[in-house]
């Protein structure tokens, strides 16, 4: 007997609750493994069916949506996403009545982002954000348009600069928008996820700043530099980056002859951070300007 049948036929012996094996839809996606999922699908229209009772046009209409769905599901967890994204924007453009419509726009979304298309995956799940305000999956599709800036921030390799001496505006983007994500949303399952892409985004970020105030230095540009090194100590307090921020930004002061500015600073570093590794350093230029 094909799989799909046994499904059925299980359903036909066993009660089913009214949500899909106790989950709605949008969680089963998620959540559950394609072979579950296709199941719970096919439970769900077998359940809806009655067991073998003749249906209304109503409930055909709808199951005619969830096998198109379920379809173009295989495909999307084949990552054949050529096939599976049409196939999507069918089941959206058939069955616009159904709730697979909003999940089928959705996968539409996800293939947009499997194929690396990250422009085109941004403004689908800012589509459906806009279109579906209280969709159940709107998180998801917040996480989504995050990861997919995320995904943009430019990766190192041989013959390029590091990450941090290039452009950051992806950078800023995903750390403004994965923070949006955190407060709005604090108990979804990708929180955590979100904080671990948050944190790897402010250190790209500081690490940009200390870039560019050594750049200015060189440059004998010493309050530029300033400016850059306070926005690293004040923007991006967990950064990991800031007793170095402070150390190089007394050393500045000094330079500067500005010695109650610079004490404040190697000051702050043995008040703050007394196991970073530029705190011996600090206390030898307080003992030296005489604190």
């Amino acid at each position: 007997m094909p799989t799909s049948a046994r499904y059925a036929s299980a359903v036909c012996r066993t009660r089913v609750p009214g949500s899909t094996l106790g989950l709605p839809l949008h969680a089963a996606a998620r959540f559950l493994s394609r072979g579950a999922l296709l199941a719970v699908l096919t439970l769900s229209a077998a359940a809806a069916n009655g067991c073998g009772t003749t249906s209304s046009a109503s409930l055909d209409y709808g199951d005619k949506a969830r096998q198109a769905y379920a379809d173009a599901l295989d495909h999307f967890y084949d990552d054949e996403c050529i096939q599976a994204e049409p196939q999507f924007r069918n089941v959206r453009r058939l069955y616009p009545y159904t709730r697979f419509a909003a999940l089928a726009e959705l996968r539409a979304a996800d293939c947009l982002f499997k194929d690396g298309k990250y422009t085109e995956a941004i403004q689908s799940y800012e589509q459906f954000v806009r279109y579906r305000p209280s969709h159940v999956e709107v998180p998801y599709a917040r996480f989504m348009v995050a990861l997919s800036n995320y995904q943009q921030i430019p990766s190192e390799w041989i013959f390029s600069p590091s990450t941090f001496e290039r452009e950051q505006h992806y950078t800023r983007e995903s750390l403004r928008l994965l923070s949006r994500f955190v407060v709005d949303f604090p108990h979804d399952p990708l929180v955590a996820r979100a904080n671990r892409m948050a944190h790897h985004a402010i250190r790209l970020l500081a690490a940009h700043e200390l870039y560019v105030a050594r750049f200015y230095l060189r440059r004998d540009f010493p309050q530029a530099a300033i400016g850059r090194l306070r926005t690293l100590i004040t923007a991006y307090p967990t950064s990991g980056y800031e007793p170095e921020a402070l150390l190089l930004l007394g050393d500045t002061y000094v330079e500067l002859k500005q010695w109650s500015e610079a004490k404040r600073a190697f000051a702050e570093i043995t008040q703050r951070f007394p196991k970073s590794a530029e705190v011996e350093t600090a206390r030898s230029r307080l003992q030296r300007l005489g604190s």
